[in-house]
């Protein structure tokens, strides 16, 4: 029988060490006042205590729905709070109205982990100056924080896919189901990626490989103040 209280490990670990910026099981365990060891037996039962979710969702003010299932929207706030009741179709949540037309300059943002479907979660809507518009941007929220100074954590990120990186440009690469940035290098045989905290491990992608790793160039970013 399928535990209420437990969810599939992996792709909910993605989010959790996303959406709390760590990198390591030792820094998640910190966070959630665990041992290191206790991460290491969900990951061998391949399950995450609910408890856990919890947690994460009360510091970083997140959906347990996105934690546990990936359903968007990801953080709380971001969907209308008033419920209807139907006695054909009991308690529902209304579909929000739509908007009748659209502000000038108006981008959708998206999260950074990849949804089932190979897709990102539209997370948020901003207005941006229409001179930083181009076809063929994306807009992205940074959820980490191992490229400050260059992106800080909250930073927007424009990216646009197809555009060849110079060495020491900011990329968007794919890694484990979801998008970081870092600088690419050229290096013998292929491309070195890195972060700009120091300890960061250095990430070696072969050329052969590079088209299906790299997602796009950042081409302009918004900071958090």
């Amino acid at each position: 029988m399928e535990r209420l209280d437990m969810d599939d490990f992996d792709a909910v670990y993605a989010r959790l060490l996303f959406i709390s910026g760590k990198r390591t099981q030792a820094e998640l365990a910190e966070l959630l006042n665990l041992k290191q060891g206790s991460i290491s037996e969900a990951k061998k039962r391949g399950t995450i205590p609910l408890a856990w979710c919890v947690r994460i969702s009360d510091i970083f003010n997140v959906r347990m729905d996105w934690l546990r299932f990936g359903e968007v929207p990801v953080f709380m706030g971001t969907e209308r709070k008033d419920v209807l009741f139907s006695s054909d179709a009991g308690l529902r949540q209304p579909e929000p109205p739509a908007l009748e037309f659209s502000r000038p300059g108006e981008l959708p943002v998206y999260g950074t982990i990849r949804e089932k479907d190979g897709t990102f979660p539209r997370v948020d809507v901003q207005v941006f100056p229409l001179e930083f518009q181009r076809k063929g941007v994306e807009i992205f929220r940074v959820l980490e924080n191992v490229m400050a100074p260059a992106l800080n954590k909250g930073a927007l990120v424009a990216v646009v896919r197809g555009t060849e990186a110079e060495d020491g440009t900011l990329v968007a690469v794919l890694e484990d189901g979801r998008l970081l940035f870092r600088r690419v290098f050229r290096v013998s045989g292929g491309r070195e990626l890195r972060a700009e905290r120091e300890g960061e491990a250095v990430r070696t992608v072969a050329e052969n490989d590079w088209a299906s790793v790299c997602y796009g160039k950042a081409i302009w970013a918004f900071q958090p103040l």
